[in-house]
């Protein structure tokens, strides 16, 4: 049989093993059945309905980072207990970030797009100032960010230094918040790793633009980190303004 006549055949088995589950009792159908599996389509290859993965990148482990394309959206929710924020590239999800409800101190929790647990972020109840460690969900450290704020007249400034798993500083951000909110981070030698990007106007919730130059250079669960601990900590600014005003 040449190759043209087993696509044939394998393709009209195919379309009987989609049909409802009891027409495979019937005889008819079981020597189908049979014979696609001769040619290797087993049911779970022939349903219709696709396993959820990223479109264009491999699936994920729990020991590595989910993979992002090099530009995307982290998008707060305007309805949740807690701070939680969207990764979306376009429609594409791509994870989520959650604040835990109880917790000693400020904790994020990051799913992938399948809802696996891909990294778990706390802020450390005593440092000289803001420091996050992010850890797989294993536990086993993938490096931390360091956050020192200044405060003028006019404005308030956010300096980011990213450290590795060993809490040597691989990257640092430039001061940010004028109009709008940039958090641009560079390797040492000045390269470009990062950009996330607030506008100034937000409507009721925050929404991250990030564009990634050189994905090797840090993890990306520690570069999406930043955006959500940004946001939550000026959430927490805001409600305690509203209730001393």
């Amino acid at each position: 049989m040449n190759s043209t006549i087993k696509k044939i055949a394998a393709s009209a088995c195919a379309v009987f093993l989609a049909l409802p589950a009891w027409s495979k009792g019937l005889g008819a159908f079981q020597t189908l059945k049979n014979s696609a599996a001769a040619y290797g389509i087993s049911a779970e290859a022939a349903s219709p309905v696709p396993k959820p993965v990223l479109v264009g990148f491999p699936a994920s482990s729990p020991n590595v980072a989910p993979p992002l394309p090099n530009q995307f959206t982290i998008r707060e929710r305007f309805f949740s207990l807690t701070d939680t924020f969207d990764l979306k590239a376009g429609n594409q999800k791509l994870g989520t970030l959650t604040e835990k409800f109880f917790s000693l101190t400020k904790s994020f929790l990051y799913d992938d797009s399948s809802g696996r647990c891909a990294a778990k972020a706390r802020a450390r109840f005593f440092s000289w100032g803001t420091r996050i460690d992010v850890a797989n969900c294993q536990g086993q450290k993938i490096g931390s960010i360091k956050e020192n704020v200044f405060k003028s007249l006019l404005k308030v400034y956010t300096v980011y230094s990213i450290l590795d798993a060993h809490d040597r500083e691989i990257a640092k951000s430039r001061k940010t918040e004028w109009i709008s909110t940039d958090v641009v981070l560079r390797r040492k030698d000045g390269g470009l790793i990062a950009e996330l990007r607030r506008p100034w106007l937000n409507v009721f919730v925050d929404k991250w633009t990030v564009r990634v130059q050189d994905a090797r250079a840090v993890d990306s669960r520690l570069i999406v980190m930043i955006a959500a601990y940004k946001t939550s900590v000026d959430n927490d600014r805001r409600r305690a303004a509203a209730k001393g005003s």
